[in-house]
């Protein structure tokens, strides 16, 4: 290598030193958080953390997804769903379990679609002032995807990426009423106020600036807690300033309670509940459709075998007949031979169609046939109950007479042969 390579290399190794070290100055290397979407059950279930926040105070989580069975009594009932009262019967069902001594917290939009409590429920609601929506208040969490409505979990995480987060606002514990936590506190609670609530002789109250967003009533031996703040139970609420402790609030969670959620509606498959319970006679009616089907289908053969091909013998047909005459009286075969010798008369001999009489008949055919007209006459008109030989001679006469019919009619239309156009 040259002097002036050594040099080039030199410098150009001291320039990418002195820029790793100036980048090296310079950059300031920081750990950042980094939020990632929720997976597997956390993106299923808008109540995720809200269960598992139950459980680590203390509480024994369940989550039904039919409203057909209620908690035992003495436990919590959180209701976010609006399809509870779908069928007959549920809202009178639950209304009994609170009188026993049940305690059911409900969201507002639960109760009804637009968010008022049903008449026995002793919680009246109004809606939130104008100035409110004036001031383009944030639509509620459900907006964008409702709690119900279902979807893949690549659905409900984009959905949740699109939506903005739901605004966050101050709440206080009146002075005058007894708090969740020993001294009234004001909470922090992310979420959309979609009422205000008035309810009769509170327990617990939880207000805003322009009213009761939470609230808490007896009724019979059991409670009923309404929350009015849309998404401050959802997965994105409770993990955010005070949203937990409003939760355990509301809840009054402790160790050992009992919590049952429910917030969709769900049931087996038409197909899975008739296989579950009638798998046999499913069984049974697909095999008698697919036997019908084949049955009744296009077959690429005949259904049976066909026999091969064969010609009887003379001498076999011969043995036949007279086995079939030995087994009977031969009558049929002497009337079969009288049907075929008339017909050659009708068409060996003019004009016998015309004749009427027997005896005539007799007569033009034993004329054409050079035969006895009487022996003929007797053989056509053969009485019953004649013995075998004489039925075989009056047959073999009959049979005679045809073939001369026969020969005479082929002689009469062979042509002539022409005539030799040579010379002589």
């Amino acid at each position: 290598m040259t002097r002036t390579g050594w040099l080039l290399t030199v410098l150009t190794s001291a320039i990418v030193v002195a820029l790793f070290a100036w980048l090296m100055r310079t950059i300031e290397w920081v750990d950042a958080d980094v939020s990632y979407p929720p997976r597997g059950e956390a993106a299923r279930d808008r109540f995720y953390v809200a269960k598992q926040l139950a459980s680590r105070l203390g509480a024994t989580v369940t989550t039904v997804h039919d409203f057909g069975r209620l908690p035992p009594v003495g436990a919590t009932l959180l209701l976010g769903s609006h399809r509870w009262s779908m069928f007959a019967g549920r809202e009178a069902a639950l209304r009994r379990w609170i009188e026993q001594g049940g305690h059911v917290v409900a969201l507002q939009s639960a109760w009804s679609g637009d968010g008022d409590t049903p008449r026995w429920v002793p919680i009246r609601t109004a809606h939130l002032p104008r100035r409110d929506a004036a001031k383009g208040a944030a639509p509620p969490a459900s907006a964008t995807l409702p709690p119900d409505s279902g979807g893949t979990p690549a659905e409900i995480i984009a959905a949740m990426l699109a939506r903005p987060p739901a605004p966050c606002g101050d709440f206080v514990e009146p002075d005058w009423i007894d708090s969740a936590f020993g001294t009234p506190r004001r909470y922090r609670v992310c979420g959309t106020p979609i009422r205000v609530l008035r309810p009769d002789a509170p327990s617990w109250l939880l207000a805003g600036r322009d009213g009761a967003v939470a609230a808490r009533v007896a009724y019979g031996r059991g409670e009923i807690t309404a929350n009015a703040i849309e998404g401050s139970f959802d997965n994105a609420a409770l993990v955010r300033d005070d949203g937990a402790l409003a939760f355990a609030a509301m809840l009054q969670l402790r160790p050992g309670a009992t919590v049952w959620f429910f917030d969709d509606e769900t049931r087996a498959g038409l197909l899975s509940v008739v296989w579950e319970n009638g798998a046999a006679a499913l069984l049974l009616a697909a095999a008698a459709i697919a036997l019908l089907l084949w049955r009744g289908g296009t077959r690429f053969g005949p259904l049976v075998t066909d026999p091969p091909p064969a010609r009887r013998s003379i001498g076999e047909q011969v043995r036949r007949t007279a086995a079939f005459i030995a087994r009977g009286d031969g009558t049929a075969l002497h009337r079969a031979s009288v049907r075929a010798l008339e017909n050659e008369a009708r068409r060996s001999l003019p004009g016998y169609a015309l004749l009427v009489g027997t005896r005539e008949r007799c007569e033009a055919i034993a004329r054409a046939g050079r035969r006895d007209a009487t022996a003929l006459a007797a053989a056509m008109t053969l009485p019953a109950g004649t013995d075998r030989h004489r039925l075989a001679a009056a047959i073999v006469a009959l049979e005679s007479a045809r073939r001369a019919l026969l020969r005479n009619r082929h002689r009469a239309v062979q042509p002539s042969l022409p005539a030799d156009p040579s010379p002589p």
